[in-house]
């Protein structure tokens, strides 16, 4: 019985660790999880929280076919994605210093907008 009270007072440790972590998510110093961005787009929007994340996997998968259709996406008041290729390159494994090579590759790009860029100065 003991260790199951201890457990639950680890549980309850990490409870008040993880709110710790919520409050600096709002405040900018770490990245906010899908379920935090997802209630805030819920309580923005006065969405269920069920209907904001269909809302963000919805748009995750249209931004990813135009991208893959047009190789590029504008987003009003934003930006810009844009397909990028990346070629094959030489590089070095840190535990062993051994040269290897990076195969080619595909990553996407974006560009700021003037107004999203302008929101940060």
């Amino acid at each position: 019985m003991a260790a199951k009270k201890s457990s639950s007072a680890k549980s309850s440790g990490g409870a008040a660790k993880k709110s710790s972590t919520s409050k600096s998510a709002t405040t900018g110093s770490k990245e906010k999880s899908l379920t935090e961005l997802v209630g805030a787009l819920a309580e923005t929007t006065g969405l269920t929280k069920d209907k904001a994340r269909e809302v963000l996997d919805a748009h995750a998968e249209l931004l990813i076919n135009e991208l893959k259709t047009n190789g590029s996406v504008q987003l009003a008041g934003i930006g810009k994605l844009k397909m990028g290729e990346r070629a094959e390159r030489q590089g070095r494994n840190p535990a062993t210093g051994e040269a290897i090579t990076i195969k080619a590759s595909k990553t996407v790009k974006f560009s700021g907008g003037k107004r999203f860029k302008d929101s940060f100065q």
